[in-house]
């Protein structure tokens, strides 16, 4: 729903305060190249992770009772994403590139607190402490789908192939294509 909520937002707006994360995600393409390379790789480890792919944790057990911290760290972590979020908007001189500064600091921030925090959390209570998190991570939701549902599964890596098509080959599906004859020369 953090994701969902910016990304949507942007997209139905166009030209609104923010970008879309492919935006975003195109405008660092265009100032450094190899950033396509790393969002390729990084997808396509996000989808290995999802198919199951690499070692498991080991079984874990649930604590009884600790189920009012994830709506604490959830509480804070809009906190963390929404404040720097407004001060970016407020005081990054307005332009076409503050759009993207903005685009940078509240995605970078929704990818840390979002995803990365709450996976190496994950990890760290399985691996070192046998405690399962009372909410499943992302890549174990996944992997959970796969096995369910392994028809809507596969619609989910094919999305993460077209992502990766978009994303590297951004603004694809939008690129004009040029096939030049033998008399354009």
């Amino acid at each position: 729903m953090a994701i969902a909520i910016p990304e949507i937002w942007a997209a139905v707006a166009g030209n609104g305060p923010w970008p879309t994360i492919s935006g975003t995600t195109g405008h660092l393409e265009d100032l450094w190249s190899p950033t396509a390379i790393l969002v390729v790789g990084a997808i396509v480890i996000a989808a290995a992770r999802a198919l199951g792919y690499g070692p498991q944790p080991p079984a874990a057990r649930v604590e009884p009772g600790s189920g009012w911290w994830p709506y604490a760290y959830f509480g804070g972590a809009l906190v963390c994403i929404a404040v720097p979020s407004a001060l970016v908007a407020i005081f990054v001189p307005e332009g076409h590139e503050s759009r993207f500064v903005l685009g940078y600091v509240m995605y970078g921030l929704i990818g840390f607190f979002g995803l990365l925090v709450p996976a190496l959390i994950g990890w760290v209570l399985a691996h070192f402490y046998a405690i399962a998190l009372p909410f499943p991570p992302l890549f174990k939701t996944l992997s959970a789908l796969e096995k369910r549902l392994p028809a809507v599964a596969l619609i989910v890596v094919a999305g993460l192939v077209v992502l990766l098509i978009h994303l590297a080959l951004y603004p694809w599906p939008d690129i004009s294509h040029h096939h030049p004859g033998p008399g354009s020369l």
